[in-house]
């Protein structure tokens, strides 16, 4: 058991991300925007288990060259600031536009700034933040608090439940 396995929910929230590009690029405005706002969501509730279940068992292996907790908080901080700056874009546009496929191209532009940003900081957990809370917990405690922390994100459960049933081997 480790919390490696946490890269599932990263893994599932991507997928969720792509889905909500391809259909923006089929131009299904309402249906992108919804696969966003769902995307929203589980996004926060992976970052709030993080912040509030996984981060204070990260302060007890000390400071981290490369890896301060403010590094971690201040990503999630500008993951939700663009995130709100793609969905008033998105609403803002509107069927049969003259300029609707530039307007989405813009959006892509600054959303390929956004998935630069979460692979930045996906490698960032997975090469530091991961394994210090390995290093930290003992295996009961990580069994609980992985199994919490996938519980989280209930609408990508499906991506991760076969890794709960092998850890629990």
């Amino acid at each position: 058991m480790s919390f490696l396995q946490l890269i599932e929910v990263h893994n599932g929230l991507n997928e969720m991300f792509l889905q909500h590009q391809e259909l923006l690029l089929r131009f299904e405005l309402g249906r992108a925007a919804s696969r966003l706002n769902e995307y929203e969501i589980e996004l926060k509730a992976h970052m709030k288990v993080e912040e509030e279940l996984l981060m204070p068992v990260y302060r007890r292996a000390g400071r981290i060259e490369g890896g301060p907790p403010e590094f971690f908080t201040g990503e999630h901080e500008r993951m939700l600031t663009l995130l709100g700056k793609f969905q008033m874009a998105i609403g803002d546009l509107k069927p049969g536009q003259s300029d609707l496929p530039r307007r989405i191209i813009r959006i892509f532009d600054e959303e390929a700034v956004f998935k630069s940003l979460c692979e930045h900081h996906e490698a960032r957990e997975r090469n530091i933040f991961f394994p210090a809370l390995d290093r930290v917990t003992e295996e009961d405690e990580r069994r609980e608090l992985v199994a919490r922390s996938l519980a989280a994100n209930p609408a990508i459960r499906g991506n991760f439940e076969s890794l709960t049933d092998a850890g629990a081997k």
